[in-house]
């Protein structure tokens, strides 16, 4: 190999080489590589402390039925659903009509008393989360208040398609309440308080 030939391949090796080091360190592959790795663990860890939240929900939130109200017909959409509204909703309205100058957008507290069966019955309202002020059989329930429409968690409750005629029958829906007020709908339950399972003929009763 001559001198030219040598000097064109050192120079090319040097180009190489530079251009190498010129690759911002955020297009390293390796770099690549461990932002991808760390999101996925990221986005894992966000998931299973939501599972974990939701499960201690479920285990230690206090037992409360919500009588249901009329409202449109089941509807079809990825998988059988029904739509839900409760009478609650109704109650909470009424109390806000009466205020000087009802929001249209709002959050509060509804306070209900729990007769025996724990259907939650319509006390008052308050602004914040206040449990020192709440009787033994009082419980108080987060709601919001948009565009004059009162939501309390969930007004959904989805199931297996071929189950709608189980569903029929529901008249509460069963919720675990947090101690911060907080309501998760976990089933519907039938006139006899008994919690509908379309693949058990025998309806559990709620329990305490």
């Amino acid at each position: 190999m001559n001198d030219a030939n040598k000097r064109t391949d050192a120079n090319n090796a040097f180009t190489s080489s530079l251009a190498s080091r010129q690759i911002a360190w955020w297009q390293k592959p390796a770099v690549s590589i461990t932002i991808a790795v760390l999101g996925l663990v990221g986005v894992l860890t966000f998931v299973s402390m939501n599972v974990m939240k939701y499960e201690t929900h479920l285990a230690s939130g206090a037992p409360v039925l919500l009588q249901l109200a009329p409202v449109d017909p089941r509807g079809f959409m990825q998988g059988d659903y029904m739509a839900l509204s409760y009478a609650l909703e109704r109650d909470i309205l009424d109390a806000l009509d009466k205020t000087v100058d009802r929001p249209k957008s709002a959050d509060g507290y509804v306070i209900v008393a729990l007769d025996e069966h724990n259907v939650g019955h319509f006390v008052r309202l308050a602004n914040s989360y206040q449990p020192n002020t709440l009787a033994a059989n009082e419980k108080a329930i987060h709601y919001r208040l948009r565009n004059g429409s009162v939501k309390l968690a969930t007004n959904a409750f989805f199931f297996q398609e071929g189950h709608a005629n189980a569903f029929e029958a529901a008249e509460y829906g069963l919720f675990r309440v947090n101690d911060k007020g907080d309501p998760l709908l976990t089933n519907l339950v039938n006139e006899t308080f008994g919690v509908i399972d379309p693949t058990d003929t025998d309806k559990a009763q709620v329990n305490n």
